[in-house]
């Protein structure tokens, strides 16, 4: 996550140097959304049948490759590169978490350290994207806009090193011989299963906002910001980053000694990012702004934990990271109609609180008493059949 972490605050930053405009920009990101939903599905199927630890070491792969062409500023070399970009972002985004799911089980982990496991990890992945938000800062003005992106290339590698020397491999769906097969076992599961679908939902819409607004806020700021001297993204960015640990540290707090449902939890989460996003655009101004993008990364600490427990709670485990790409597919369809659109930022930034809205009033759907016969029948007769493997 640090090599993700240390460029995040400057590929808009990298593009505008560049000479792109936001047209151009646009462009570039949309290619990384339509590459991550294209693909997404096909690598997290093949991880699931061939092995989650083997497409980690490919993520660290593709993005070392992407954080080499993004220092080329030829505009098609470029698209190559966000094309692969969308491919990492969604193996880091699903293997990584279906690995670590399968291996909590495989060691007889309690169902119920789930939940605090990924409150720590919100809460980690908090601290080391303040330090590499610190640290790309640091790089970029001492060394130029493109050594963060380079200095990911080593966090990369030793990740790649440690996945090699201390990961067991591990499986979902790897005895069917057609390469469809868990995709057609997910998409039953899906339709069959209203939580799944509703996780699934909630993950889109939630998803769709939050990958709108890392490309939005930049320019958003920027036009209500009245000093001559540049905005400190590397610093605002660690100020995101600490508002996602108070997150996850609230998320620790309701579920631990409170004790509040995990759908109680989604519902308020949504809901306070909805509202965060909307005041904004009633009383537009860089103090006003920066506050609600901070209240809205609060609610980011908060999203990730929750749906990551309600998503090892419902989805099969032989099929998680085929399904949680399925819902990349919207999730990437969204973000690319809200980009292509040619929309002002605060009418993007309005249209991320409708999604959000939308998402608080499907949550709803993620109470106990929604499962179905028919979907306890189907999560039954997979896990039964991973169980034989």
């Amino acid at each position: 996550m640090t090599g993700d972490w240390l460029q995040g605050p400057y590929v808009y930053a990298i593009y505008k140097s560049y000479g792109f405009d936001l047209k151009q920009q646009a462009i570039l990101f949309v290619t990384g959304f339509l590459s991550s939903g294209i693909f997404g599905t096909v690598v997290g199927s093949a991880a699931d049948k061939y092995g989650r630890k083997k497409f980690c070491l490919l993520f660290a792969l593709l993005y070392s490759t992407f954080c080499v062409i993004i220092t080329s500023k030829n505009f098609y070399i470029l698209l190559f590169g966000r094309i692969l970009s969308g491919i990492s972002t969604s193996l880091l985004f699903s293997v990584f978490e279906s690995w670590m799911v399968s291996e909590h089980f495989s060691r007889g982990f309690h169902s119920s350290l789930l939940s605090e496991t990924f409150s720590m990890a919100t809460y980690g992945n908090g601290l080391v994207a303040i330090f590499s938000g610190l640290l790309a800062n640091w790089l970029a003005e001492h060394f130029g806009i493109t050594s963060p992106f380079l200095a990911a290339i080593g966090f990369f590698v030793l990740a790649a090193l440690v996945i090699t020397v201390t990961w067991k491999e591990n499986y979902g769906d790897k005895d069917n011989s057609k390469e469809t097969s868990s995709l057609t076992q997910a998409l039953k599961v899906i339709s069959g299963d209203s939580r799944v679908l509703a996780v699934g939902a909630v993950q889109s819409l939630f998803e769709a906002s939050m990958y709108t607004f890392v490309f939005f806020w930049g320019p958003f700021l920027e036009n209500y910001h009245k000093s001559e001297e540049g905005l400190p993204f590397g610093i605002i960015f660690a100020s995101f980053m600490v508002s996602i640990m108070i997150g996850s540290l609230l998320y620790g707090n309701l579920c631990g000694s409170r004790n509040v449902p995990l759908s109680d939890i989604a519902q308020g989460t949504l809901l306070l990012a909805g509202v965060s996003l909307l005041f904004p655009l009633l009383y537009p101004n860089e103090y006003t702004l920066f506050f609600f993008f901070i209240l809205f990364e609060v609610t980011c600490g908060l999203y990730f934990p929750t749906i990551s427990t309600l998503r090892a709670k419902v989805v099969p485990e032989n099929l998680r990271a085929t399904v949680s790409n399925l819902f990349r597919v919207p999730l990437n369809a969204c973000v690319v109609t809200l980009l292509v659109s040619d929309l002002t930022t605060s009418i993007q930034c309005l249209m991320c609180s409708v999604l959000l809205i939308v998402a608080f009033v499907w949550s709803f759907a993620l109470e106990e008493s929604d499962t179905s016969k028919k979907a306890a029948k189907i999560r039954k007769k997979l896990e039964k059949k991973n169980k034989l493997m």
